[in-house]
């Protein structure tokens, strides 16, 4: 079973700038780890709000015009519409990517029941695995957790054309870091730094499959 966490923030007024919000209370503590026996730091900053470029702005004749980073650019780019297997168009790829990210300002889970039950509400029976969609929870945790998905410009985002089958972007990891189940990771949900956090409404803490920690 995988054990993977993830530290997602939500949308507070006003919004902390990034590298303000410490998580210090996970192990191996990044800044006083041993790098010969610790090879995988948890502590550190409150990531970034999720990246979420505007699909539709940055399309012309079914491609995009520019990279584009972020959850509704990964939702188009792997995305068949349940209704009818072609690819979703770009305005959907953003209303869907803003219903899933309503979902996680709620402080609600975010499994494939609640993501797809997201798309879904946009265009009818389109879920990140039926048919041709090829997405995956991961993706989506891991793109709200701070994960950079990028698709470059030249992208087909093929509204009313059959889905592609495959995607054209991919993660950019150089600052991302996996936060995974550990009993410090447990101790700080219930009762340490991200307990605080979550209190406050400044973050929801995830586990591998979408359910809340």
């Amino acid at each position: 079973m995988s054990n993977e966490a993830y530290i997602v923030r939500r949308l507070t007024s006003p919004v902390q700038p990034t590298g303000v919000t410490q998580i210090t209370d996970l192990k191996p503590n990044t800044s006083r780890r041993s790098l010969t026996y610790d090879k995988v730091p948890q502590s550190g900053y409150l990531s970034a709000r999720l990246d979420n470029d505007n699909v539709t702005a940055s399309v012309a004749a079914n491609v995009t015009t520019k990279a584009l980073s972020g959850l509704a650019a990964y939702f188009a780019d792997v995305l068949a519409s349940g209704a009818t297997a072609n690819g979703i168009t770009p305005a959907n790829a953003d209303a869907m990517a803003t219903a899933v990210i309503a979902v996680i300002d709620a402080g609600t889970a975010l499994g494939l029941t609640e993501i797809n039950a997201a798309l879904a509400g946009v265009v009818a029976s389109t879920t990140l695995v039926a048919g041709t969609s090829i997405g995956t929870v991961a993706d989506v945790l891991k793109i709200a957790a701070g994960g950079k998905y990028t698709v470059p410009s030249g992208t087909a985002v093929q509204g009313g054309v059959a889905f592609k089958g495959s995607a054209a972007g991919m993660f950019y990891d150089d600052t991302y870091r996996q936060i995974y189940q550990t009993g410090s990771l447990t101790l700080s949900v219930n009762e340490g730094d991200l307990a605080s956090l979550k209190a406050a409404s400044k973050a929801v803490v995830y586990d591998a499959a979408g359910a809340l920690l």
